[in-house]
C-alpha cells in the first residue's frame, strides 16, 4: 500500500474487508498503531472481530454482545492490504489469516435460522 495521504477514519475504519478471492472477511473495527510520543506513528495492522467493535458499546450492551459472540479479534498486518476503495482488499485468503467467517459464532447462529444462507 503506497499512498501519500490516507484519512484512516474515513477511508479505512468500518470498511468491509475482502480477501484475494473477494470473500468478505468482516469489517475494520480498529487499527494497530506503533510509535512513541514525539515520534512518527505507523499503522502496523487492522483489527477485525467482535472484540474491538464491542469495546465502543455502552457497558450493558458490551457485556451482552461479548457473552453471545465472544471477544474474538484478529490482527491483520498492514502489509496484507493491497487496495483501499469502498472496501479493503487483502493479499491472502481469509482462511490463511484466521478470518474464516464460517468458524464464527455469529455465522453458526445465523446459519441455524430457517432459510439463512440457503441456495
Amino acid at each position: 500500500m503506497n499512498q501519500d495521504y490516507l484519512d484512516m477514519a474515513r477511508q479505512v475504519l468500518d470498511r468491509l474487508v475482502v480477501d484475494c478471492n473477494n470473500v468478505p472477511c468482516g469489517r475494520v473495527d480498529d487499527l494497530a498503531i506503533e510509535g512513541n510520543p514525539g515520534t512518527e506513528l505507523k499503522i502496523s495492522g487492522i483489527l477485525i472481530g467482535v472484540g474491538p467493535a464491542s469495546n465502543r458499546l455502552p457497558e450493558l450492551a458490551r457485556v451482552i454482545v461479548q457473552k453471545v459472540f465472544g471477544k474474538r479479534r484478529v490482527t491483520v498486518p498492514w502489509s496484507e492490504v493491497t487496495v483501499i476503495t469502498d472496501h479493503i482488499k487483502l493479499k491472502s485468503k481469509a482462511s490463511d489469516l484466521g478470518l474464516d467467517e464460517t468458524r464464527s459464532v455469529a455465522f453458526k447462529i445465523i446459519s441455524s435460522l430457517p432459510g439463512a444462507w440457503k441456495k
